[in-house]
């Protein structure tokens, strides 16, 4: 079986053919060896997703509001050990020394506005300035001193985005589509938001016992630096490339970028500068998953083996990172992790029983069931 069929059947698993599905491309020393889309971009209009179709890409947004911090200082315009401060005087420091870098790295303590009760199905919808969106999480309790620890934080990924603007005088989105879009040919990379009209982007949509529905509507004012980019499978394969090849931010820099974050007590986290950091199957990878409600996404670089697997889909709470860790599997020709039943105690049972991060990009909620403690609800973002 050639290599492109069997993708196409761990796809056709997980996906419906007549239903939202799938952008997948799997880059291997350089050469695209595979790249398709299934499904349709648009249900109404039985519209196939293809390689350029634009999907969100939810907190795979992160990566490239780090890549243009990192430009902005490869352009000697600031320093990553300043104090947030020194750019935006009213952000919500508390009185705590914060740095970009603190930001970057979600080590600054500041508290994550989109957990927060009632902010999906409320708070999201709001068409907020920037400033407006930093006042969701101003007055919340720090989690802790800067550096002490690591905690996923979208509100500092929003300071990023206001720090851009203020350094370069351009709206964020238009400081990413001039910095990074326009010199790497990403044609069909944009910052969107509901109202502007942007040719070939996909319809998102969220699963219900009935079949599909249109996902909620967020404004994209919310998402903003922290995930409110869309992109395809072609312009994404573009900026793989440019990071290879060094061609916007140096190789030293790129490292830079995937090194992991130390704390003040010496202990290193799976997080660099915008990169999640982990470890597959004895093999490194720099990775970022991303979902807003109607898209999902995962983007990973196994440098060890010169292989990048990207995964793009306009369903909402579609697991990108699994669609993609089953091909990583067969790609290198590792069998699948087994799975197995373990003895717990209550007690350990009980603790498992909360609001929980999950993967790094969202919070799992998990409560108690009759065998034990089940998943309920994961937002990602």
């Amino acid at each position: 079986m050639t290599e492109t069929k069997w993708i196409d059947e761990i796809i056709r698993e997980r996906v419906a053919p007549d239903g939202p599905g799938v952008a997948v491309a799997v880059i291997r020393d350089g050469e695209v060896v595979y790249k398709h889309g299934y499904g349709f971009a648009n249900l109404e209009w039985r519209a196939p997703i293809g390689p350029d179709t634009i999907l969100g890409l939810g907190s795979l947004t992160k990566p490239f509001t780090a890549q243009a911090i990192m430009l902005l200082e490869q352009q000697g315009k600031l320093r990553l050990d300043d104090e947030i401060t020194r750019y935006l005087p009213d952000a919500p420091t508390h009185g705590r020394r914060i740095t970009i870098a603190h930001l970057l790295t979600h080590t600054s303590g500041i508290a994550n506005f989109v957990t927060q009760p009632g902010f999906w199905p409320n708070t999201a919808r709001a068409e907020r300035t920037p400033a407006e969106v930093t006042a969701l999480f101003a007055d919340l309790a720090p989690d802790f001193e800067p550096g002490d620890n690591y905690s996923y934080s979208n509100s500092g990924y929003v300071l990023l985005g206001r720090l851009i603007e203020a350094i370069s005088d351009m709206p964020y989105g238009a400081f990413v589509e001039s910095a990074i879009f326009a010199p790497l040919g990403m044609v069909h990379s944009h910052y969107i938001d509901d109202q502007t009209i942007i040719s070939g982007r996909a319809a998102g949509y969220a699963s219900h016992e009935a079949g599909w529905l249109r996902a909620p509507y967020v404004s994209a004012s919310v998402t903003y630096a922290a995930g409110g980019l869309g992109s395809t499978l072609d312009d994404l394969i573009v900026w793989d490339q440019a990071l290879r090849e060094g061609t916007l931010i140096s190789h030293e820099m790129d490292a830079h970028m995937r090194a992991p974050v130390r704390l003040s007590d010496g202990r290193e986290m799976g997080y660099g500068l915008g990169w999640g950091l982990s470890r597959y199957r004895g093999r490194g990878v720099t990775h970022h998953a991303g979902g807003v409600p109607g898209y999902s996404s995962f983007l990973g670089r196994f440098l060890d083996d010169n292989m990048t697997v990207i995964v793009l889909s306009n369903i909402g709470l579609f697991d990108a990172g699994g669609l993609a860790r089953q091909i990583v599997n067969r790609v290198l020709g590792a069998p699948a992790p087994e799975r197995g039943a373990f003895p717990v105690s209550s007690e350990e049972l009980d603790a498992c029983v909360g609001v929980l991060p999950s993967e790094g990009q969202s919070t799992l909620a998990v409560g108690k069931g009759t065998n034990g403690p089940l998943p309920l609800t994961a937002r990602m973002l």
